[in-house]
């Protein structure tokens, strides 16, 4: 648990704080990044006053800038095609790139991590291609089991029909901790994935909702204990009765989908891996498909049989498919290593992969063009 609060409270970091960059208050415009053929990236940031700068990618680890006459610090390296999420640490204080409008929010606070796009062939699920596209809309309203006002994010497919005869079925996708609803467009690009798979067969036409994770967003306050066993407990609790009393029947309501649990599916990345393994495998009854990807199962009672009480070899005959997979690297293995030793004591039917990789939006890209080919077929 103390090696999950020291990673998370990384992630917490990367959301920034305000950095002192310079005496001279009149805007500086840098190319940054830089992302050149070959994909070689250089990373600026003006801060002639600074002591150091460092630059922070997806995988943790601050790599040292290097300033110039001008005051200006820089990184260049070579990355493979993909897209990266990352922020400066300037004497101490973190924050996005000023010159980079490729942002990814982060819930509660005002600053978020700054995207660098190396692009590749467009045989990546992730890459736009000239293909027809659906749509992204926002949905506002008031949480009478939360208390507060929150959102939904929904993609709907190229054509969608609100008339079709044939009901469209529904991924619901959740986001990690510290990320808003917002995050699985702009770093995980659900919206062109789908486009992608879908112009080329490989994937039905569905809905996607993405819905705000936190049923207690108040434990992400400073100060707050937002990893205390109450606070987590409280939040998991009021996220799941949110999520089903009031996300699916408002989805039911304004889209083109039936109330049957042949049109729904529930998967989700690190806090949203867990609670979509929590909502997925404790109402069989209501989903079909169940995906956890680089899942926090930590975050639920450390007693699988108190998160999981009903749970035996029966739901075999319930779900069509419990597809759960990991980066090797990634602070989570071991957790989910160990319930994946759990599920199989219980004689739980599912579908388990270890990947390269870390705790990072590379390989959650990857696993939803994966899992989304696997459902919603006869």
């Amino acid at each position: 648990m103390i090696k999950l609060i020291n990673t998370l409270g990384l992630c917490l970091l990367l959301s920034g704080a305000v950095a002192q960059t310079t005496k001279n208050p009149a805007a500086v415009y840098l190319k940054s990044p830089e992302v050149a053929d070959g994909g070689q990236v250089t990373f600026r940031f003006l801060a002639p006053n600074a002591k150091q700068v460092m630059l922070i990618m997806d995988d943790g680890k601050q790599r040292m800038m290097l300033k110039d006459t001008a005051g200006v610090w820089a990184f260049s390296a070579h990355f493979e095609p993909d897209i990266y999420r990352y922020t400066f640490a300037v004497d101490g204080n973190v924050l996005p790139d000023p010159n980079n409008p490729l942002i990814k929010p982060l819930f509660k606070r005002a600053l978020g991590q700054s995207l660098a796009h190396v692009p590749g062939p467009k045989t990546l699920s992730w890459e736009l291609n000239d293909v027809p596209h659906g749509t992204l809309v926002q949905h506002f309203y008031k949480s009478g089991i939360v208390g507060d006002q929150r959102d939904i994010r929904v993609y709907t497919p190229p054509g969608y029909d609100p008339k079709r005869k044939e009901p469209y079925p529904v991924l619901y996708l959740f986001h990690g901790i510290t990320d808003e609803t917002s995050a699985w467009t702009t770093a995980g690009r659900e919206n062109i994935i789908m486009d992608n798979l879908i112009a080329q067969g490989k994937t039905k036409p569905m809905i996607i909702v993405n819905t705000l994770g936190y049923g207690a967003p108040e434990m992400l306050e400073p100060g707050a204990g937002a990893y205390s066993k109450e606070a987590l407990k409280k939040n998991e609790e009021l996220f799941v009765a949110s999520f089903l009393k009031e996300v699916i029947p408002m989805t039911e309501r304004l889209y083109n989908t039936k109330a049957d649990k042949k049109y729904r599916a529930v998967a989700g990345l690190s806090m949203g891996g867990g609670q979509s393994l929590d909502v997925g495998l404790n109402n069989p009854d209501l989903f079909s498909y169940v995906g956890g990807f680089s899942a926090a199962v930590i975050l639920l009672d450390p007693d699988y049989t108190k998160a999981f009480p009903k749970l035996d070899a029966s739901i075999n005959n319930k779900l069509k498919l419990v597809w759960i997979a990991i980066g090797k690297d990634d602070f989570l293995i071991e957790s989910n290593r160990k319930y994946k030793s759990w599920l199989e004591s219980k004689n739980i039917k599912f579908s388990y992969t270890e990947t390269e990789g870390v705790h990072t939006y590379q390989v959650w890209r990857r696993y939803l063009t994966t899992f989304s080919q696997l459902l919603f077929k006869d």
